[in-house]
């Protein structure tokens, strides 16, 4: 660009933000020769005393600037987000949520919207963001920024032995390529967070509040679920009552790196894969790294069921610290999913399922775990059978266990390692493991010794 046409273009936009509202002028920083339009969407809250419903103007702005332009939810202002949002055409779009944004409160009418045939078509998500160069830009500052999804009414009305109320509907399906989330912050999610679809998507400063106040159990409370490639997730706090990642089939080069997550977390996960049996799960290089889980029943997961197939590659847990979690390293290829079939991520049989194949796994590495296992209250309320979903087929736990290692077969494990695993009890006692079908000539490095009891580390 020559200077006269940049000394042009910053007059341009000095002229437009001049004559902006006010609540425009925060986002002076997102607006660019690419991105000239700006669409600042009402609200009627305040004026109606926190009733009305701002949905309509919200998917008009979404229609009205879904190419090269700048989607302002302003500083300071509420919103009710009455009904789900979809936007599937965006292109170079900057979604700059300053403001709070309210899911609704009545139990019943958001269960109606999900059960509808037009909406149960799209999967069940509240907001739907779709296409290249998408950004998602919350606010910076904690106070503000926020979407409100009242789950907590959920929880409580979920009645044990229950996993969670039907027709609940997931936040967020985020799918783009060359785009960002910055500064999402999600509280008291009703269910799942955010499906992250795509390619080339950099998540950053994620706040995911699913604490609990009263006891009741946050069920399917995911942070995110991925299908996707090159994707970066990082400086997260998520408190939650599942997977805080979810890794699924189809996702390569992902990155979860730095931050918090805990409460009753089911921390970071693969899979599940295998669901479907007539589907190849296929998962490549992922790393998780330097993270810290609090009070989770799991820290390093694994899952795929019984008579699934695919192949699982390169996949790092590294510098990962525990505090009071109840399986810091756990890997299962005989699993199950508790729940209906809202919490299914595949189609397939759940009950006298084939063991006829298995989701094999290849170049498997955890290095330096340090902290403490849960050993005086292990497991978490998502317990809503006997025995627990989480100690099915693993009987006589001592929770002193570090390490779990479930291989289907004695094939079906490969070149797993793992090294620097300093994690104990909170007894002090022994840390121990369970390892089953990891054979030592496929895993020469795996970095202790195979054999149900004490652990024995060998590097």
């Amino acid at each position: 660009m020559s200077f006269q046409s940049c000394l042009a273009t910053l007059l341009f936009l000095a002229v437009a933000l001049a004559s902006l509202d006010p609540s425009v002028r925060c986002v002076d920083g997102f607006i660019s020769e690419s991105r000239p339009d700006v669409c600042v969407i009402p609200s009627l809250y305040a004026s109606s005393n926190a009733t009305a419903d701002d949905s309509p103007a919200i998917q008009a702005a979404f229609t009205e600037c879904a190419q090269n332009s700048v989607i302002v939810f302003s500083e300071g202002v509420d919103y009710n987000v009455y009904s789900p949002i979809t936007a599937k055409n965006l292109s170079n779009v900057a979604i700059v949520v300053q403001g709070n944004l309210h899911l609704p409160q009545n139990i019943s009418y958001v269960q109606s919207i999900v059960n509808g045939t037009s909406y149960a078509a799209g999967t069940g998500y509240w907001f739907t963001f779709s296409g290249p160069q998408v950004d998602f830009i919350g606010s910076d500052n904690v106070t503000t920024g926020w979407i409100y999804s009242y789950g907590q009414a959920w929880w409580d009305a979920n009645a044990y032995p229950g996993t969670g109320l039907v027709n609940r509907p997931h936040l967020m399906s985020f799918n783009t390529t060359n785009g960002t989330i910055q500064y999402l912050k999600s509280s008291k999610p009703i269910g799942w967070n955010v499906q992250l679809l795509g390619s080339n998507i950099t998540v950053t400063d994620t706040i995911i509040d699913a604490y609990s106040t009263t006891g009741s159990f946050p069920f399917n409370t995911d942070g995110f679920d991925v299908t996707a490639t090159d994707v970066k997730i990082l400086n997260s706090i998520i408190y939650n009552g599942d997977d805080a990642i979810a890794v699924q089939s189809g996702s390569h080069n992902v990155l979860f790196q730095g931050g918090t997550i805990g409460y009753q977390t089911h921390g970071m996960s693969i899979g599940s894969l295998g669901q479907n049996q007539a589907s190849y799960a296929n998962v490549t290089n992922i790393h998780f790294d330097d993270i810290t889980v609090v009070n989770g029943v799991y820290a390093s997961r694994f899952k795929s069921w019984i008579g699934g197939q695919g192949l699982v590659q390169n996949i790092t847990w590294s510098n990962i610290r525990v505090y009071n979690v109840t399986f810091p390293i756990f890997v299962t290829q005989t699993y199950i999913n508790q729940g209906g079939p809202q919490t299914q991520l595949e189609n397939g049989t759940v009950i006298d399922r084939p063991n006829n194949s298995t989701v094999d796994m290849q170049n498997f590495t955890w290095a330096n775990f340090t902290g403490t296992i849960n050993t005086f209250r292990p497991g978490d309320g998502s317990c809503a059978s006997d025995p627990c979903w989480y100690n099915v087929g693993l009987p006589n736990l001592t929770h002193t266990e570090a390490i779990i290692i479930e291989c289907n077969t004695n094939t079906s494990c490969q070149n797993f390692q793992l090294s620097n695993i300093n994690v104990y009890p909170q007894t002090m006692a022994q840390p121990t493991v369970i390892c089953i079908d990891t054979e030592p000539e496929l895993n020469p490095e795996l970095g202790f010794v195979c054999a149900n009891g004490t652990y024995v580390p060998t590097l």
